[in-house]
């Protein structure tokens, strides 16, 4: 039996609930309810995604300064926490079960095939891979299901078993470009409503156009992943000059000696700019072709498990064109029209962790930045072709008594204290669907130089 989208009907039936119960508070209305209804009124909030306004942000922190929990740290933690309540999971753990997924930012619906492992308890947060599976951009949505399964199939057993991660297959008859990465996304919003998923450590994986998607994730998305593991898929990344965003994410590639397409000359080209410019990747060439390594499914695991989410890197680097948003569909026969919500329900991949840069759509030349977050609360920004961006802030990368400084350029940009902004924490949280993009503040900046961006050999 197929699980209609749980996304939905939380939004639906709890949200509205909520912030309901948050302006009446405003109006007058005593708040002695116990410290899970403030989770629960956390839920509601994130929830209510694209839906929401500034209005509910007010509301939810009104709440949370008359339960004594408005400061960052309490906020962070409220973040952190689990949600209030999961569905039973008992016609889940152990099981191979398909759910059907409605996309977030564009009118695609698809299913996708869930794998929970036998020990997974709602107290204990839990690793979430995704497979992409491979195939092509126009097949039909029973082969795209069908293929999803095997794809599941093959990666599961190994990685549940290895990492205890609760795995999960979309089926995409639309491939992996932004339709894709729409669906991605949506299906990890609707798995982390049924189950207690850890968003540091959420995964990419898979195989063929699935390898690709891995790529891909990591280039556009890499914030969104702990790590990825392409399987026979990719492309000559140095050739395109965009290799160079791979350093935000760790990754793990694996490829045979006699691959179709250029893979095999594509992945060892890329192995050598990798290993030259010091990236954590790991390349492994295998006596085969384009096929799935399920041998190497253990240390892949091994791999994912060595290395959780980590947003306060100390190095950035974006290369990137275009609006950085999602606003058409690839061009391909035989597709119906979609309409992309950009306005309303943007899918958009200008940020890299701790940055953010404004999109200079008209400009031919793709904006290029290297950022570092130095010791004693300094920034350094290099870049080409960038006029406006942002820097958001957490005590992992600043010390919020101290002033901080960001230079852009070699030129000072700016110099001073920097307050926590708690509307802010709770608005990206609510803008990614995601608990763990924490950050407390945010600096506004702007350059009016440029510099050439490269990347050394051997840096710290």
């Amino acid at each position: 039996m197929k699980s209609p989208p749980l996304y939905a009907v939380r939004l639906g039936l709890i949200a509205a609930t909520w912030i309901a119960s948050a302006y009446a508070q405003q109006d007058g209305g005593s708040d002695a309810r116990a410290p899970d209804d403030v989770a629960g009124a956390i839920d509601a909030y994130i929830d209510a995604r694209y839906d929401g306004d500034a209005k509910d942000t007010a509301a939810l922190l009104d709440r949370l300064k008359r339960a004594g929990r408005s400061d960052p740290e309490a906020i962070e933690a409220l973040l952190r926490a689990p949600r209030h309540t999961y569905p039973s999971a008992d016609d889940l753990v152990g099981k191979t079960t398909v759910h059907e997924v409605s996309c977030v930012h564009v009118d695609y619906a698809s299913e996708y095939l869930l794998f929970v492992p036998a020990t997974y308890a709602h107290e204990t947060a839990t690793p979430l891979v995704v497979v992409g599976h491979g195939g092509n951009s126009s097949m039909p949505a029973e082969r795209a299901k069908r293929v999803a399964e095997s794809y599941l199939n093959a990666y599961a057993p190994a990685l549940s078993k290895a990492m205890g991660a609760i795995v999960v297959a979309p089926a995409s008859s639309r491939g992996w470009g932004h339709i894709g990465n729409s669906l991605i996304l949506s299906t990890i919003s609707d798995v982390q409503r049924r189950l207690h998923v850890d968003p540091d450590r959420i995964y990419v994986t898979g195989q063929s156009m699935g390898g690709h998607m891995s790529f891909r994730a990591a280039l556009s998305l890499p914030d969104r992943f702990a790590a990825v593991s392409p399987q026979s898929g990719g492309y000559d990344f140095v050739a395109k000059n965009v290799i160079g965003n791979l350093i935000n994410v760790p990754g793990y590639v694996t490829w045979g000696k006699r691959e179709p397409y250029g893979i095999d000359k594509d992945s060892r080209t890329n192995a050598a700019w990798a290993r030259e410019h010091g990236l954590d990747w790991v390349f492994v060439e295998k006596d085969g072709g384009h096929e799935i390594y399920q041998d190497e499914l253990p240390a892949i695991a091994k791999f994912f498990t060595e290395h959780p989410r980590n947003l306060y890197r100390k190095e950035i680097y974006l290369r990137q064109g275009g609006s950085m948003r999602f606003e058409r569909t690839w061009g391909i026969k035989g597709w119906p029209e979609h309409h992309v919500y950009s306005d309303e329900r943007p899918l958009r991949w200008n940020l890299r962790h701790w940055l953010e840069v404004a999109p200079r759509p008209k400009n031919e030349t793709p904006i290029t930045v290297h950022a570092l977050a130095k010791a004693n609360n300094r920034f350094e920004v290099h870049s080409d072709q960038l006029r406006e961006f942002s820097i958001y802030l957490h005590p992992r990368l600043i010390d919020f008594s101290k002033p901080v400084e960001v230079f852009a350029n070699g030129k000072k940009a700016f110099a001073g204290r920097v307050e926590p902004d708690p509307a802010l924490m709770l608005e990206l949280a609510r803008e990614f669907d995601d608990r763990g993009r924490i950050f407390w503040a945010r600096i506004r900046l702007s350059v009016d130089t440029d510099e050439k961006v490269e990347l050394a050999k051997k840096r710290q």
